[in-house]
């Protein structure tokens, strides 16, 4: 057992040295610089039916907050990866050429195409589901805003995407 602890401690730290982070309890990138203040801030904005904007703190329940917010989040992140999923990119830069190993699997395990034109369906289901409104467009503007140290202001506000009810 001695020479199994000693040779998994061996490991993890020469492959560690080496670049390749290797296990969950040495992620050196973790650890690497102070966290910065945050001056600037990108809010995103929904409005349904052109009148009823969607704060996500109105809602005491913690899972709503995060279905409102973390999904619409995470939709931007695609757009602004060029519409590629960025665990993807993440992937591809870790695995490199290991990566072709999980290229037949993409369109399962990651957000493509498909998913991309379904997600703005789902956001308003849900939004009907949670708000009880019923929704016929969307509007999602993203809120680029900076803090003072009285209060946020916004800087600008500009259309992220649209939907309509069919």
């Amino acid at each position: 057992m001695c020479y199994i602890i000693a040779a998994f401690a061996v490991l993890t730290a020469v492959t560690n040295l080496l670049g390749d982070e290797v296990t969950p309890f040495f992620v050196w990138g973790m650890y690497s610089e102070k966290e910065k203040p945050v001056r600037d801030v990108e809010i995103l904005q929904t409005t349904i039916n052109d009148d009823t904007v969607i704060n996500v703190y109105n809602y005491s329940n913690g899972d709503t907050r995060f279905y409102l917010a973390s999904p619409l989040a995470y939709f931007k992140k695609i757009k602004d990866n060029n519409n590629q999923d960025p665990t993807i990119t993440f992937l591809q830069t870790k695995l490199r050429a290991h990566y072709n190993n999980i290229r037949p699997f993409e369109r399962s395990l990651f957000n493509t195409g498909p998913q991309q034109q379904e997600f703005l369906n789902w956001y308003a289901r849900y939004l009907h589901q949670v708000t009880v409104i019923p929704v016929n467009s969307l509007r999602v503007e993203v809120v680029h805003a900076h803090y003072t140290s009285q209060n946020l202001v916004t800087d600008s506000v500009n259309l992220f995407a649209t939907w309509q009810k069919h």
